[in-house]
């Protein structure tokens, strides 16, 4: 399914896509069968659309923001400037998915975007889809968990050398 730049632009401009946030309580085990049913009901719709998990209460508290966006460039949809200046209103696009993991650990921009595949595999076939996500997702928190154990690690060094 193609949707025109121009319809694109003013979804993403408005703030007018669907945007689910699923928290993920402290303590608890990463739930990415929630962030996965979350994103499969909005992917259904066709549309651009991001289904959000908020570990640890999520990227603005400190925490991690796992989500998966449907959206033709690999930024997320937050990003409406630079957004606005990729997609070009006279031109048609396909929807992509896309994993995106925001963390001050994952790297050194705090963002970490793979493309999934397109939306139209994604809906042939979401369970080999979503099961290549869930290992991505857990390489990517795997990473997170040994950088912050780094960082612990070189905070302690550098207080023991003061």
């Amino acid at each position: 399914m193609e949707l025109s730049g121009e319809t694109i632009v003013d979804l993403v401009e408005n703030q007018s896509y669907e945007d689910k946030v699923v928290a993920n309580p402290a303590g608890k085990e990463i739930d990415l069968d929630s962030l996965f049913a979350a994103f499969t009901d909005l992917a259904k719709q066709e549309t651009p659309a991001r289904a959000a998990l908020d570990v640890d209460g999520g990227i603005e508290q400190g925490g991690t923001t796992l989500s998966m966006e449907a959206n033709v460039i690999n930024l997320p949809l937050r990003y409406k400037n630079q957004e606005k200046k990729l997609v070009y209103v006279d031109q048609a696009y396909e929807l992509s998915v896309y994993m995106i993991v925001d963390n001050a650990h994952v790297s050194k921009s705090a963002l970490k975007i793979e493309k999934l595949s397109s939306l139209s595999a994604f809906l042939d076939d979401p369970d080999s889809v979503l099961d290549k996500g869930a290992k991505w997702f857990a390489t990517q928190l795997d990473a997170i968990r040994e950088n912050q154990a780094a960082a612990v690690s070189e905070e302690e060094k550098q207080e023991e050398e003061n």
